[in-house]
């Protein structure tokens, strides 16, 4: 399956291979799907926040499928359910002189936690990564969120120094297998 928003891929990605298993199926966000990334969205700004909802079905829309599109998300689906997404975006790495990508957010639904589906959203992103050339990812996590940390490490994640994880090499490509 491709990326479903193809006028917001560049011409030269190759298209992205899902990651899958029999309970928990990774997917391209498409524009029917924006209701379901806003939801997951405000419910990650929600939890972390305990705010009112930041995103709108338009905002999503016109920042992931719009002509000035930024961002992209997969998203885990556990039958018909949304479980959880990766929203991501490329960016200049200057310490390679290439492309990376920037995960802005990760979320799981609470009560799918703990059962990999945050594991596979990533290996999905590094999947996607290595197969259109992007040498890293990166992302910034809330230092009070000491249980994502732990996650992070345990995928093999370092902490640069700026509380902004990077994944590359041998890391990147046993991740992404």
């Amino acid at each position: 399956m491709c990326l479903n928003n193809s006028h917001n891929q560049a011409a030269d990605e190759k298209p992205q291979i899902m990651k899958n298993n029999p309970n928990i199926i990774i997917k391209a966000a498409t524009p029917e799907d924006c209701d379901k990334v806003v939801a997951l969205s405000n419910a990650l700004h929600i939890e972390l926040d305990g705010d009112e909802p930041a995103h709108s079905t338009n905002s999503i829309h016109a920042m992931m499928f719009g002509p000035n599109a930024m961002i992209k998300s997969l998203i885990a689906w556990a039958g018909n359910r949304a479980a959880g997404q990766v929203v991501f975006q490329p960016f200049y790495n200057p310490d390679y002189s290439k492309p990376g990508l920037w995960m802005s957010e990760l979320y799981v639904t609470p009560d799918m936690r703990g059962q990999k589906v945050g594991e596979k959203l990533v290996s999905a992103l590094a999947h996607y990564a290595g197969q259109n050339d992007y040498v890293s990812i990166w992302w910034s996590v809330l230092l009070r969120n000491e249980g994502a940390c732990r996650f992070y490490e345990r995928l093999g994640a370092r902490n640069s120094g700026a509380l902004q994880y990077e994944i590359d090499g041998t890391a990147l490509a046993t991740l992404g297998g």
